[in-house]
């Protein structure tokens, strides 16, 4: 079954120039949710008998 070349050159053409306009209009990339700081630690508990 024959091909048409000119055919093949249009489709790919436009899909290059398809390609080239979403990398200029991509949408820039959404930045993750900001983490709550983490709570700080517990002082340790106060121990009479002294550590062995």
């Amino acid at each position: 079954m024959p091909v048409d070349p000119f055919a093949v050159l249009q489709a790919l053409l436009r899909a290059e120039a398809s390609r080239a306009q979403r990398s200029e209009r991509r949408a820039p990339e959404p930045t993750a949710p900001k983490a709550e700081p983490a709570p700080a630690p517990e002082p340790p508990a106060y121990r009479d008998e002294p550590l062995r």
